[in-house]
């Protein structure tokens, strides 16, 4: 556990997403879950209204890039709660809970030791693997219609702002320019 670390886990308890909401944390084979409510957005969903693809960190230990990630999301989102931060096979897994206008938002983060694969491309370097579930906890339905109410691309909007503030590249993105210069 890092000392960073420390501000966050006194008060998980308060904050436990197990006893209410939709399921978190790792899978058995210790993969993120897929999105299973709206207002959700993942590396690990094929539905391409909730899929983002993953990053590759400037670093290439997991334990350095998970402490990027922790000082990051505690300056973007102040009231940040850290719920969850282990040591797995492959690298570190995360889980923040974020406030928001419905209650808590889950962050979950694998920082992975393997990194990604080198292809031979001009724009590939060493660097690790992130990946993420970022959901509302408890969406919000119109009654009578049980339309889920937007959350207005919350989750997407801070998985950015993270991305940049820890220097991630986007994944696939090391032949072509695809970052929005507007967001730099």
């Amino acid at each position: 556990m890092t000392s960073l670390g420390a501000k966050g886990i006194e008060s998980a308890s308060d904050v436990s997403a197990q006893s209410k909401g939709p399921l978190v944390g790792l899978t058995s084979s210790f993969k993120l879950r897929k999105c299973s409510t709206p207002n959700c957005i993942s590396t690990s969903d094929r539905n391409p209204g909730n899929f983002m693809s993953a990053w590759r960190a400037k670093s290439t230990q997991a334990s350095e890039t998970a402490t990027e990630i922790i000082k990051s999301m505690l300056q973007l989102e102040p009231s940040t709660k850290i719920a969850d931060q282990k040591e797995i096979p492959k690298g570190e897994y995360l889980r923040f809970a974020v406030p928001s206008p419905t209650g808590f938002d889950d962050v979950e983060f694998i920082v992975s030791n393997e990194g990604v694969p080198e292809r031979g491309f001009d724009g590939d370097f060493p660097g690790n693997l992130v990946l993420f579930r970022s959901l509302e906890r408890s969406p919000k339905f119109i009654y009578p219609f049980q339309t889920p109410i937007g959350d207005l691309g919350r989750q997407r909007t801070r998985l950015e702002a993270l991305r940049q503030a820890i220097g991630a590249r986007v994944v696939g993105c090391e032949l072509i320019e695809c970052y929005d210069t507007r967001l730099t």
